[in-house]
């Protein structure tokens, strides 16, 4: 339909089951029972699709925040998010605790229009740690008050302080963790593969054991400096090689030749004030797809909304209105292989309702939530 058109979208069940244009939809059965809702001149856009967050953690992070615009190191970093996260799932009533506070980051996303989440373990690198928080994922992974929860499994993100070498602790990984992973509702396996961190080799080596163990692939490459990661990441075939902020031109050919979706984080370069940004234009010219992703986390990107880093990715990376949605839309459902970003009949419905007067302004405005009402799952959230 044009900008311009009045449109309509139906939805029975959950799912969408007509898009198009207003008179299109007049000679369509609808139920009786359908609530219909006046959007005026708003802009409806599919439900947005965060393909890269990390909201499963216990622990107040801001003592880093605070340090970093002094100029100061940070007194806390991610271990204390580890140890914090790992205390909270000691006993029950922890965990309960834990999932409510989760639940409550991950509504907000959801009322700012994330109808899908990719959703990271992480912090607490332990076996049964890691597990608990699979499982709390795959329990709510349909619950009506969060987006829809793609679970990915991030056992190589830091090394834990009871390791003293990284190549012990993959091991470990590989042996305890990967192999039980997919029972627990894991879809993805992930690793952080950067200069301090996990080197190209032993990232490798997890990927590849996570394949075996029936899990799908994508990687944390050359955020802070540049490693291998995405060449290694490339050759691995995964689906998707997030931030990127330092590759090469040799790694953004081997990225749009192989058909990988790059996730750009702006959210995180903006917050930690990076001086590299990932070659966003570069990839979109050699004919790779960007997604755009919060990185939502309590260390580098405590951003909850994908309006604001539609906003970034504009200001940062330069692009169009049609490029940030396709951002965080299309391209982060292809990242994720998930049947999501798109408003279709037969699709989910989910889509939101922008208090915007044309697509050319998304992106423009931020710092609020331009979302009238979300629908998810054909639920409606005002």
């Amino acid at each position: 339909m044009g900008w311009h058109s009045p449109g309509a979208v139906l939805a029975v069940d959950g799912r969408i089951s007509y898009a198009g244009s207003v008179s299109g939809l007049n000679a369509t059965i609808v139920p009786p029972d359908v609530r219909e809702i006046d959007a005026g001149n708003a802009v409806i856009v599919p439900g947005f699709v965060d393909a890269h967050s990390h909201p499963l953690y216990a622990g107040n992070r801001e003592p880093d925040f605070s340090a970093g615009v002094r100029g100061q190191k940070a007194p806390l970093g991610m271990l204390y998010t580890v140890r914090e996260t790992r205390r909270a799932l000691e006993s029950q009533s922890g965990r309960q605790a834990f999932w409510q506070t989760a639940r409550a980051r991950m509504h907000t996303m959801l009322r700012h229009g994330t109808t899908t989440l990719e959703v990271k373990t992480g912090y607490a690198l332990h076996k049964d740690g890691e597990v608990q928080l699979l499982d709390l994922i795959q329990t709510h992974r349909q619950d009506p008050d969060v987006p829809a929860l793609i679970a990915t499994v991030l056992g190589a993100h830091a090394l834990p302080p009871e390791y003293v070498s990284e190549e012990v602790f993959v091991e470990y990984l590989i042996g305890h963790l990967l192999p039980v992973a997919k029972a627990h509702g894991a879809v993805y396996a992930d690793a952080f593969c950067e200069p301090g961190f996990f080197a190209p080799d032993l990232t490798r080596r997890y990927l590849e054991a996570a394949r075996a163990c029936g899990l799908r692939l994508r990687c944390h490459c050359d955020e802070m400096a540049y490693g291998g990661a995405a060449r290694m990441a490339a050759d691995l075939g995964v689906d998707a090689i997030d931030h990127a902020n330092c590759i090469t031109s040799q790694d953004v050919a081997a990225i749009a030749e192989r058909g990988i979706i790059a996730v750009a984080c702006p959210a995180t370069i903006a917050y930690l004030n990076l001086p590299q940004r990932a070659p966003v234009r570069a990839l979109l010219d050699a004919g790779a797809s960007v997604a755009l992703a919060s990185d939502y986390n309590p260390g580098t990107s405590p951003c909850f909304n994908l309006q604001t880093v539609a906003y970034l990715g504009r200001s940062l990376f330069g692009l169009s209105a049609a490029e940030a949605l396709y951002g965080v839309t299309r391209a982060a459902a292809r990242s994720l292989r998930a049947d999501a970003g798109q408003i279709a009949a037969g699709a989910s419905a989910d889509f939101v309702v922008l208090q915007i007067e044309s697509p050319q302004e998304f992106g423009w405005q931020f710092g609020g939530n331009l979302a009238q009402l979300v629908v998810h799952a054909g639920r409606i959230y005002e």
